[in-house]
């Protein structure tokens, strides 16, 4: 409802007035089933009322008297439509978006030899803008106004960096990007690869080595460089996960992030190989990441772990206790062979959670819709009864719990007065919503971005009836065209070079099979 404090006369302070009219507005502790309608008044970036539609009638008359002959005032009708926070992408990595659909069947390792930015070196600016677009674009399209971008800049340097957010920048995206950094190139499988792993085999296996103090130094002097960025772009920090990160590289993001105030995104137990890898090297914390992550300083409010597929129990209460939280990433997680995530665990025990799309080659797609649906039903798999993992709390992780991963959980997430206007209208009279009985399960389990009309970032129209309003999307699939053909070649050679190692790996990953690390993250048949 309207209050003193939000009344405001359109564009009284030059900003431009946007007002939503009559459509269903979804709020977390209201009714998500059936959603009331409410009109939503948004001036310049923030939302400035949320009233019933015979409120404030003269405000509204004035803005729609505007809006016929002015930019300053624009009004949108949302009548059987479903107006809902912005989605908040919390794990993603645009670097491979043009690999989508290259590659199946493979465990991570495997999958790691064709998809990471170390092995196809230096790429053009035009191909850096079209797949920083692309991902983008996608990520619209499906409701998401917010995506943490853990990005492996190759070669680490201005102009990719520049690049990169440029396009962010051109698309009108809500963007926390990050530069992934480490000091140890191992693929995390290596300490458990067979003793006759030929030396051509090893060095692919062995990466290379780096300067961790160079590491963060770079991080830092690109966050003074480009201070302040534009609005809708954010700093994160990441280290690219612990095992392949020294502790002078930890410790030194840690600090960086306590003088910065910035949230830190890490990968943690994605893998089995992984979390074998911990208990090995991590003899004096037990062999826990979590516990070795809280040791450095990095286990704090503003950090979020990607995945956590094979948390033990008391790791998550650990969790809990330092308020950190996860990044949950449904699709690669199984994609990837890597197991089932215990995300009822980590609610029941208070962990934020946060929702994820990752890789475009290991998710294929940046569908929260999909996220949010496999979320509810991987409850399931561990146990019959019921687990109160909910339709509702899939969006408020899609939503919210983005939000606080963000470090913007007072800002974006929630469709109230002060806040953020990032915001998407979805179209209720799609068929998956005939007849209507309840919005969030309906949303849940049935939308598939089809019903995608409007996506607002930051008070700015930048997706409406269907149509991105940023970017010419016909000249940007006739730029793909002429990139492609490049890629593709680049990516057949990498596949080709790595070749060798693939037997090895695979070799070892059957290994692993047998490993005891205390948990079992896989469904037995």
């Amino acid at each position: 409802m309207t209050t003193p404090e939000s009344r405001t006369g359109p564009g009284e302070d030059g900003g431009p007035s946007l007002l939503i009219r009559g459509g269903r507005v979804y709020r977390h502790d209201g009714d998500v089933d059936d959603p009331p309608v409410r009109d939503v008044l948004i001036q310049d970036s923030c939302i400035v009322s949320v009233t019933l539609p015979d409120e404030d009638a003269e405000l509204k008359h004035e803005i729609a008297r505007r809006a016929t002959d002015s930019s300053k005032a624009q009004v949108i009708d949302a009548q059987g439509k479903l107006v809902l926070p912005g989605f908040v992408n919390a794990h993603y990595h645009s670097y491979d978006v043009l690999a989508k659909g290259l590659l199946e069947d493979m465990p991570f390792d495997v999958w790691a030899l064709h998809s990471q930015p170390a092995y196809f070196g230096k790429r053009s600016k035009e191909e850096l803008r079209a797949r920083t677009l692309v991902g983008a674009l996608e990520c619209l399209r499906n409701g998401v106004t917010t995506v943490q971008d853990m990005n492996s800049l190759v070669p680490q340097d201005e102009e990719t960096l520049d690049t990169i957010l440029g396009a962010y920048e051109e698309v009108g995206i809500r963007v926390v990007f990050s530069i992934a950094v480490r000091d140890v190139g191992a693929l995390d499988i290596a300490p458990f690869l067979p003793p006759e792993v030929p030396e051509s085999v090893m060095t692919m296996v062995r990466g290379i080595s780096k300067d961790p103090r160079e590491e963060v130094a770079f991080v830092e002097r690109q966050i003074k460089r480009l201070t302040p960025l534009p609005p809708r772009l954010s700093w994160g920090l990441s280290p690219s996960g612990p095992q392949r990160s020294s502790r002078t590289l930890l410790e030194g993001v840690a600090d960086l992030a306590r003088r910065r105030e910035l949230p830190v995104f890490t990968h943690v137990y994605e893998t089995k190989a992984q979390t074998a890898k911990a208990r090995e090297i991590y003899g004096a914390h037990g062999g826990s990441m979590i516990r070795h992550l809280a040791d450095v300083g990095l286990l704090t409010p503003r950090t979020t772990i990607a995945h956590g597929v094979w948390l033990m129990q008391d790791e998550i209460e650990l969790m809990a206790e330092h308020g950190s939280g996860v990044a949950h990433n449904p699709l690669s997680n199984l994609k990837l062979k890597s197991g089932v995530a215990p995300m009822r665990v980590a609610k029941e025990a208070g962990v934020n959670i946060a929702l994820g799309c990752d890789n475009c080659s290991c998710s294929d797609c940046q569908s929260m819709f999909q996220a949010m649906k496999m979320f509810c039903l991987l409850a399931a798999i561990t146990d019959p009864n019921p687990t109160d993992v909910r339709a509702a709390d899939a969006i408020r992780a899609a939503t919210l719990g983005g939000a606080h991963a963000m470090n913007l959980g007072r800002e974006i997430g929630a469709i109230a007065p002060g806040m953020k206007a990032d915001l998407v209208i979805i179209d209720l009279a799609d068929i998956v919503y005939q007849p209507l009985n309840s919005v969030a399960r309906q949303l849940v389990f049935g939308e598939s971005g089809r019903g995608m009309e409007t996506a607002i970032v930051d008070g700015r129209l930048v997706m409406h009836d269907r149509r991105i309003l940023t970017i010419d999307e016909a000249a940007l699939r006739s730029e793909l065209a002429a990139i492609m053909p490049k890629f593709r070649s680049d990516f057949a050679n990498v596949a080709e070079a790595n070749r060798e190692a693939i037997p090895y790996l695979l070799a070892a990953n059957e290994r692993l099979k047998s490993h005891n690390v205390g948990i079992n993250r896989f469904v037995a048949l």
